[in-house]
Parts: structure tokens; sequence; C-alpha cells
């Protein structure tokens, strides 16, 4: 297991609210990406894990922003400030994977090429006044990993692609989604931490999230896009379709992360086993478990809904 152990303290989880209460917790772990820019990542992954989506963005700098020549003080209350250069805005690609099909309208991309293209495009930018290459990073990242027997290297491309088996024989697909949470934004933790993230100010991103599902026997091509939600292995409700309930997927996730209504198993207690559901992605060099010391805030908050009197 190529992944690294490290400390981190002061990790805490808190909402807003008007009472809050402080319970000390010894200790919780985390697995990490170890790495910001959206291109490097996508070239990293191992042949048998394919890039399934990529949220980034190429941020503003403030640094050369100018106040607007007539639109200041004092004539206004407040100066309106002019940014300078050119930026991304936060922006989602989808990949050519074997587990989901991009939304409607949306290209589905071969990393190779998003890669070369949005080095290209960088490339035309980095130059102007204003633009800090740096800045550019992923916030979310979705994967999924397939069993090498279930891939081959494309006759035209080169690219490794998944073969008619893994539908065929309803073979295991595990999708693993990635995110800059905020209970690692703590000073103290982005100290520990001490990664190769830009100026090391930003938290990394984190697994908050496992799938494990059973491909569809069903086929598609490249260019092949139907509505958002339309996967390439069983949903629940799909399989409970066709009465197959091995094949419903097993969801583990951060409970911080996760909506009152989700049904899902804690992603804490198998955090540690990483290399047991992404055997290949776990021996590369890009993940880290960490263990987090602090404490766990919790707090409660009045919603009112009818007003009893004035």
């Amino acid at each position: 297991m190529a992944f690294r152990f490290r400390w981190a303290f002061d990790w805490r989880m808190s909402n807003s609210g008007s009472d809050t209460n402080s319970v000390e917790t010894s200790s919780r772990g985390a697995v990490i990406l170890d790495e910001s820019d959206p291109r490097t990542v996508i070239e990293r992954l191992p042949n048998t894990v394919f890039p399934v989506m990529i949220r980034f963005a190429l941020q503003k700098s403030t640094s050369g922003d100018r106040t607007h020549e007539s639109l200041r003080a004092p004539d206004y209350p407040v100066d309106v400030r002019v940014p300078q250069g050119p930026y991304i805005p936060q922006s989602t690609v989808y990949f050519d994977n074997p587990a989901e099909r991009p939304p409607r309208n949306a290209a589905a991309w071969r990393p190779r090429e998003f890669v070369d293209s949005l080095s290209e495009l960088l490339d035309e930018i980095e130059d102007s006044p204003h633009v800090d290459p740096d800045r550019l990073q992923f916030t979310d990242l979705c994967v999924a990993e397939i069993a090498p027997r279930y891939t081959t290297s494309d006759p035209q491309t080169g690219d490794t692609i998944a073969t008619p088996e893994l539908y065929g024989d309803q073979g295991d697909i595990t999708l693993g989604y990635f995110r800059r949470e905020g209970s690692l934004s703590a000073t103290e933790v982005r100290d520990s931490l001490d990664t190769a993230m830009p100026g090391e100010t930003r938290s990394p991103p984190q697994l908050i999230q496992i799938t494990e599902a059973t491909a569809k026997p069903a086929r598609s091509s490249r260019e092949t896009q139907q509505p958002a939600g339309r996967h390439k292995y069983f949903t629940e409700d799909e399989a409970e379709r066709v009465e197959n309930l091995d094949a419903t997927p097993a969801v583990w996730m951060l409970d911080q992360v996760a909506a009152a209504t989700e049904s899902h198993r804690p992603l804490d207690p198998v955090l540690s086993e990483i290399e047991r559901f992404f055997p290949h992605l776990a021996e590369t060099d890009l993940l880290e478990f960490i263990q987090l010391q602090g404490r766990t805030e919790t707090s409660e908050r009045f919603y009112a809904n009818e007003v009893l009197s004035r």
C-alpha cells in the first residue's frame, strides 16, 4: 500500500446555530488526494481507474484590480473594483468512462484529450497580466475503478477502455468521490498536513463517498449521451425492478456531507481499509490516509414555523 499515514490536529465539524456543545473525540481518519492540479491528478490515475467527472476553476487574481474611474467614493458610498486578467469560472468536465454517461448536451472527454486541451488553453493565457497558474485547482472529483481483466487498449487511440465483458458478466464498478470539505480547513490542520497545495493555504480534497456498484448488461458508445442520472450500473430502483437485490449499490459516506434522507453506511470505519475498495488507486502515491485528532462540535437551532401571538 503506497499511500502514507500522518497525524493532523484540531479537526472539527460545526453547524451554525445559537447553542453549541463541544464533545472531545480521540481521533478520526481521512483519506486525502495529495494533488490539486486537475491535469496532474488525471494523468496519475492508474489504467484501471477512470475519471468520471471533475470540477475545477482558475480563480481570479485580485492583485491587479483597479478602482472604477467614475463609480467610486466619495461620489458613491463604496468603490467599484474592476478585475483584471482572464480566469476560468468553476466548470464541470465529464469523461468517457465505464460507469456513467455524461448529462445531455455535455461532451464526454477522453483523459488524454482533456489534459492536452486544458494545457493548450492555459498556455494561451498564462503570460497575460494578473494570471496565476497556481490558482488552478479542482474541488470535486469522481473516479471509477474496475478489475484489470475488464480493461483493454483501444486499437485506434491506445487509450485504456472497458471491455464488453464488464457488462456481460455484471462485473463490479467501484466509484470514489473526492471533495474539498470544510473539516480540513482549520489553519492548524493545514499546517500539520504540509502538503504540496499551492501556497499550502487550501484544504486538500478528501474522500467523502464510496459506491460499490454492479455493471448492467448493456453497452454504449462514446457518443451516447442520455439524460443525467442514466448509469451503466444498476441503481437501487433498477435492482428492485429486475428482482436482483444483490446488484443494489452499497454506499459508504461521510456523515457530515450526507443528507438526512440519504441511506448510507458510515465511511469513517473503512477509511483505513481503502485498498479493499481501490486496490490499484491505493498503490499510487496520490492517496494519503491521515489520522485526525480534535473535537466534534454540534449545535441546536430553533426554526419557527408558526406565529402564535404579536
